[in-house]
């Protein structure tokens, strides 16, 4: 069996100070991309991980990589053997603020809950994410909602609009940590966090969008100043409706008002800059009358 593991965005990110647990405190609208990992996942004696794909060899195949991490865990929740063989594409770049071993993670509890027929539901799979990331509980659900808390407690978004865009990463990893540190030593934030002002229609989602902020942007230039360019040459021809910088870099994304304008803004920007990712996505989006 097959799963998909899909790009994680941010499309705002308010970050708090720094809790006594060592988790600083998040409010984020977040959106999947059509695009990103894939897990295939089959019966076999005990415990196996191979991993393939452009980026398979950014992370390891051993018991540090999330998706052991998640089989195991999940494994020791159900009280159940822990066996499989897993098969990973790697698609997302490491250190690339698009949530990727946690995605990893995600489908291999989707996946692994199929295999074992444990037929738990995503809301009992997301209490055992949260035990291996503060990302993994919305990667399960992989669909437009709002995590705050560390990250683990979400709130899923009954309506929002499907959006093009574009995804650019540099090839610049950039650590999580080295982002907040970062953040922990520069001046207090004073970016705004989402609130939706109009209604869910595409053009007022877009409007409020724009009026909230990524607090770690800064923070992340700081620490990987080539995320600042990617931002410029997002925004240098004028054509995407809003560009971000997402979770903690290093990948940046901009909105478009269709596939048109995006997909010369990539054939440009794969020209000028060859080194780079440039994926052109879309971020489906799901209607109130018929929830994903």
């Amino acid at each position: 069996m097959r799963e998909s593991a899909p790009a994680k965005i941010n499309l705002t990110l308010r970050a708090g100070a720094l809790r006594d647990d060592g988790y600083h405190g998040v409010d984020s609208v977040v959106v999947f991309a059509d695009w990103g990992d894939e897990l295939a996942v089959e019966p076999g004696d005990g415990l196996s991980l191979s991993i393939s794909g452009p980026h398979g060899n950014d992370i390891p195949d051993d018991e540090t990589n999330l998706v052991l991490l998640a089989a195991r865990t999940l494994a020791m929740a159900a009280g159940c053997e822990v066996t499989g063989r897993l098969i990973l594409t790697k698609n997302i770049p490491a250190g690339a603020g698009l949530g990727g071993g946690s995605a990893d993670a995600a489908a291999a509890l989707r996946a692994l809950n199929r295999l074992w027929a444990l037929d738990w539901p995503l809301d009992m799979l997301a209490g055992i994410g949260a035990e291996i990331g503060s990302d993994v509980p919305a990667c399960l659900w992989s669909r437009p909602l709002r995590m705050t808390g560390r990250g683990e407690r979400i709130r899923l978004i009954e309506a929002w609009p499907k959006l093009s865009a574009l995804l650019v990463n540099p090839g610049v990893p950039v650590a999580t940590s080295q982002v907040f540190q970062a953040f922990d030593d520069g001046p207090e934030g004073t970016g705004k966090g989402f609130r939706l002002t109009g209604g869910l229609d595409r053009a007022s989602v877009l409007n409020d969008l724009k009026v909230a902020t990524n607090d770690l942007t800064a923070p992340a230039c700081a620490v990987a100043p080539v995320i600042a360019e990617v931002l410029a040459e997002l925004e240098a021809d004028g054509s995407a409706e809003l560009v971000r910088m997402s979770g903690s870099g290093s990948t940046c994304f901009a909105v478009y008002s269709g596939v048109v304008r995006r997909d010369a803004a990539a054939v440009r920007l794969r020209t000028d800059h060859p080194g780079w990712l440039v994926q052109a996505v879309e971020f489906p989006g799901v209607s109130a009358i018929n929830p994903v």
